[in-house]
């Protein structure tokens, strides 16, 4: 019996893809407009407010659109993505807990929480290419 290439498995969809670019977009334009515009300055908490929770919004949009992927996926592919989401997260959190510790004792520069959101998609890619199989 011969056994198709896993090389041809397709790990992400056009639509992940889309869901995915569009949230970025939303969360740093987000990010963008109240750290950079002189109009945020201004604006009133109620609109802070909004665009805050559109930024947060955006973000649970990303796992939403995440998740949504993983369910989708074969066995292998499935198992192959968690182990690189678990990895992802214990790589985050670790430095996250780092920078922190950081912070408190040794007087390093303080770093805004929602930096963990790019953080951790950033150390998926990292990761990523290390984590090619199922097995443990």
């Amino acid at each position: 019996m011969v056994f198709p290439l896993m090389d041809d498995v397709q790990l992400w969809s056009k639509r992940y893809v889309i869901w995915s670019s569009a949230n970025w977009l939303m969360f740093l334009a987000a990010v963008a407009f109240l750290s950079f515009s002189s109009v945020a300055a201004e604006l009133g908490v109620i609109a802070v407010s909004a665009i805050v929770g559109l930024a947060a919004i955006s973000v649970a949009a990303q796992f939403v659109a995440a998740y949504r992927l993983v369910v989708a996926q074969d066995e292998f592919v499935r198992a192959v993505t968690v182990k690189q989401g678990i990895a992802a997260a214990g790589a985050t959190i670790t430095l996250a807990v780092l920078w922190g510790l950081a912070e408190q004792f040794l007087a390093a520069p303080r770093v805004p929480m929602w930096v963990v959101y790019p953080v951790f998609w950033g150390m998926y890619g990292v990761v990523s290419p290390f984590i090619r199989s199922s097995r443990p």
